[in-house]
């Protein structure tokens, strides 16, 4: 029996889709918000912080995209409020060298001309060239036209957003680095934290989004409270005061599809089916796309996403130790490079971030510190199991301790994010919520910002995975989010809207 009916349920709470709620919640549609087994970011290991998914906020006080949805949800003095800006925006470490990337040019000149002499020039004019397709760029996403196009509408937006970008992508190529082939130390120093920015192995070779990166870089990350658990709270509570409802303990059962539109939402463990005007999958689509029943799905759809596989999986090691094993100098976060001559995933690539939970520095103990340390493990080492995530666990904590040889003395505890111990047998699995999973392949006619279409192939179903930001990473979440929303107006108009 169908106990109600909302304009957009929402399955999931993976960042692109709380704003994508907040913003359909504002314009007046209802929205019904399911937890569907989420988790939050931050939890607790022997008294310290530790979290699922290391997030970098970059963006968060300069992006058009991110600053219009703060503005259309009325959160702007909210959130500038609690933002705190990081100095020196990040570190690149070397063999021979340890670079601060500083908010203020001189310093950051200065850092330049000191660990790669003479290349600084070099390095400005590449720059300069990305500066020009920036200001291109910028308004392209502050429209968030919807990628890849579908109807004629979509096609104008698209052949015009391509067309003021195209004539400059000719200055960059398909590897944004390539200037930089001479000098593998200073590509390194752009690789590797564009690299761990990204929802890509290999952001240079989609240079629009890498572009945006650099910028991004330069500009430095803010710091928030609690992190991207705050930001979801704030999202989650603009859908509660705008009559949304969020229930965060349900989950979906089965999903009812008739003529290729989601009907209805029967669920979980509960006599209980909700209408739906809109859905959108809030979670990973791999495991949502099941809850259709099989005589109700579109299987050469199913077959396609089930054929996309990751190329790489972030792995997320959490230590917790005694402040006093930090070098000095080590910045809040930092990206190790170990070969600058080699590709920057696997160990060779490792970023660290201090107190990644981002708690009240009041509220922290100043004898203790929490490090995550983040890596991209190759998809092919992978078998699905908790071993070899443990296996490459351990080759990321071999590199730490060459950055911090008397860790063990100062180490008090460890855990991987995406391993738990299984309640009945104590043995160690597999958790899911710790993957981050790297997609290689940029979706057609996306102008290289998707790696994921938000639309599917269900008339009214949307996907809002975090790996739907795709290339831009934190920013591609409102990027995503903004997209989605412009189908839902387009598609589904409210009557009761004027």
């Amino acid at each position: 029996m169908v106990k109600g009916t909302y304009d957009v349920v929402i399955a999931g709470t993976d960042l692109p889709a709380v704003i994508f709620g907040a913003l359909a919640a504002k314009k007046g549609y209802r929205v019904l918000v399911l937890g569907h087994g989420s988790d939050k970011n931050v939890y607790e290991v022997n008294g310290y912080l530790f979290v699922r998914r290391p997030c970098s906020l970059f963006g968060l006080s300069d992006s058009a995209p991110i600053r219009n949805v703060f503005k259309e949800l009325a959160l702007s003095s909210e959130i500038n409020n609690l933002l705190q800006h990081v100095s020196p925006a990040c570190q690149v470490i070397l063999p021979d060298a340890r670079v601060d990337v500083s908010l203020q040019r001189e310093v950051f000149t200065r850092e330049i001309e000191r660990e790669f002499p003479g290349q600084f020039k070099t390095l400005e004019s590449i720059f300069g060239e990305f500066e020009d397709v920036e200001r291109l760029l910028e308004p392209v996403l502050a429209t968030a036209p919807v990628l890849p196009p579908g109807s004629i509408r979509e096609w104008f937006a698209y052949r015009n957003s391509n067309k003021a970008l195209s004539s400059l992508l000719s200055k960059t190529g398909t590897d944004a680095l390539e200037p930089l082939s001479a000098y593998p130390r200073l590509r390194s120093f752009l690789a590797g934290p564009t690299s761990a920015m990204s929802r890509l192995a290999e952001p240079w070779k989609a240079p629009i989004p890498f572009v945006r990166l650099i910028s991004h870089m330069r500009s430095g990350p803010v710091f928030v409270e609690w992190g991207e658990d705050t930001l979801k709270k704030l999202f989650l509570a603009r859908i509660n005061d705008n009559s949304g409802d969020v229930r965060g303990a349900d989950s979906v059962d089965t999903l009812v599809v008739k003529r290729g539109r989601v009907q209805e939402v029967e669920i979980l463990n509960r006599a209980e089916s909700i209408g739906v005007g809109m859905m959108v999958c809030g979670d990973d689509l791999h495991s949502f796309l099941p809850l259709i029943p099989q005589r109700q799905a579109k299987r050469r759809y199913h077959a396609k996403i089930e054929a996309k596989t990751p190329s790489h999986y972030g792995i997320t090691l959490n230590l917790g130790m005694r402040r006093s094993g930090l070098p000095e100098g080590l910045a809040h976060m930092a990206h190790i490079i170990s070969d600058p001559t080699k590709p920057m995933h696997g160990s060779n690539l490792l970023t660290i971030r201090i107190d990644p939970a981002m708690p009240p520095i009041e509220g922290q103990d100043p004898s203790k510190v929490t490090l995550s340390v983040t890596a991209l493990m190759p998809a092919n080492r992978f078998n699905g199991q908790a071993a070899p995530i443990q296996e490459f666990a351990d080759e990321m904590l071999v590199q730490l301790k060459r950055l911090l040889p008397f860790l063990d003395e100062h180490l008090e505890v460890a855990d991987v994010s995406s391993i738990k111990l299984d309640e009945k047998t104590g043995l160690p699995v597999l958790e899911r919520t710790g993957l981050i999973e790297i997609y290689p392949e940029i979706e057609n006619r996306s102008i290289d910002l998707m790696t994921w279409p938000v639309r599917t192939a269900y008339k009214n179903m949307l996907n809002l995975a975090n790996y739907t930001a795709g290339p831009l990473g934190f920013e591609g979440a409102f990027v995503a989010a903004q997209v989605a929303f412009n189908i839902l107006c387009r598609q589904f108009e409210l009557k009761r809207v004027m």
